[in-house]
């Protein structure tokens, strides 16, 4: 990758209580809070589109986060872009494989409530490996969330919210904890898809050494 992203700096240790509120603002929703202790679950405050007027009743919605699952996005794209943050996903891709049986009759349908679930699940977002089953040292994922999804003629739309940049390799290597498992040298970073692990990320990327939500 040309343009090398690099992962968001550790910050001090901060003890939590069980829910920890995060707040992001506008368009491209910036974080600006941060936890070490990240509990099953939590809250995230949001705010959709323009900075509301103050005193606008209505200006922002909490999200409970569930970790008991995650949403893994791979993107065909060469590498991520912060600026932008959302991807096209086909719709033949889009929570039709790599996923059990209960969760695709659950959330394929991408109905209203579908996604409204699928908001509160954690996101691993990547791009495809540069290689079978491994990938460049610069080549980083992120960590973030789900903030919205548009079912459009050509494909999927699926906003999102990088909180944190994890190098590839290490979620590669972590194949197995995290269930992307593939055949043949491969595993799921290797193709374009959308879907839904009932596995706790955080927990499994923070016993590993690898910091979520801290900026």
């Amino acid at each position: 990758m040309e343009n090398k992203l690099q992962p968001s700096q550790p910050g001090a240790l901060q003890t939590q209580t069980p829910n920890t509120t995060f707040n992001l603002p506008g368009n491209n929703n910036t974080l600006v809070a941060h936890t070490d202790a990240v509990n099953n679950t939590y809250s995230v405050m949001m705010v959709g589109g323009a900075p509301p007027m103050p005193g606008s009743p209505n200006a922002a919605h909490t999200i409970a986060l569930n970790t008991d699952f995650y949403n893994l996005l791979v993107v065909g794209d060469d590498e991520l872009n912060p600026q932008y943050c959302h991807c096209l996903v086909r719709k033949d891709r889009a929570i039709t494989e790599s996923t059990s049986k209960e969760l695709k009759a659950a959330y394929a349908t991408l109905s209203d409530d579908a996604i409204s679930v699928l908001k509160t699940y954690p996101a691993i977002i990547a791009t495809e490996n540069h290689a079978y089953g491994k990938t460049d040292a610069d080549h980083y994922a992120a960590y973030g969330l789900i903030v919205d999804v548009k079912i459009q003629d050509n494909g999927i739309k699926v906003y999102y919210q990088i909180l944190n940049w994890i190098p590839q390799q290490k979620i590669n290597e972590l194949r197995f904890e995290l269930g992307i498992e593939g055949c043949s040298g491969t595993n799921e970073l290797n193709r374009m898809h959308w879907a839904i692990k009932k596995i706790n990320a955080v927990e499994v990327l923070r016993e590993a050494g690898i910091q979520v939500f801290s900026l």
